[in-house]
């Protein structure tokens, strides 16, 4: 068996070396990708870690948790192959749209995982409505970037109601968890 573990250790710290020979004895302009790279890498390394989560806490929806990990990895590229061809994510319409789509798609389903990761076998009804209600309110996020992206207006309003009731809704099942604690 090929120990994976041991090449992805091996890969990193390899990876790492590189990098840190082109900031040291590199251009300015190498320096800059180095930088724009690492840092690009933290956001989606942090939109990739719920898949991480979800796959180790639920191990039946591992192929969810891949997928989020799929998209956080795609976007990485995507992102970062647009700001090393443009210098920053293009606001023409060159290609934009699509990138946007995968960044939100992404964004999404790793908010998706994380909800799912912190979901107990043992969460009343009511937490299992509101974890429901918020997995809802995330796809709508979707469709509505996707027909939004294809031209069709759809508001700052729709969004920002949308982004509260997901902010409350996936707040609510640690603090409804609580509440059920100080009850008994």
């Amino acid at each position: 068996m090929v120990p994976f573990a041991r090449i992805a250790i091996w890969a990193l710290s390899l990876g790492a070396a590189v990098l840190i020979v082109l900031i040291l004895g590199g251009s300015d302009d190498a320096q800059a990708k180095v930088g724009e790279a690492t840092l690009l890498f933290v956001v989606f390394s942090l939109s990739a870690l719920p898949g991480f989560l979800l796959i180790e806490r639920r191990p039946e929806l591992t192929v969810f948790g891949a997928l989020s990990i799929g998209f956080s990895v795609a976007a990485y590229f995507v992102v970062l192959d647009s700001v090393f061809a443009h210098g920053l994510i293009r606001t023409d319409g060159g290609g934009s749209n699509s990138i946007w789509l995968l960044v939100v798609i992404a964004l999404i389903v790793s908010q998706a995982s994380m909800l799912l990761a912190f979901r107990r076998d043992e969460d009343s009804p009511v937490i299992n409505a509101v974890l429901a209600g918020s997995l809802a309110v995330l796809a709508a996020l979707v469709v509505l970037t996707i027909i939004a992206i294809s031209g069709t207006g759809i508001g700052t309003k729709v969004y920002a109601s949308l982004a509260v009731l997901y902010l409350l809704s996936a707040l609510l099942p640690p603090c409804l968890r609580w509440e059920e604690t100080e009850a008994t």
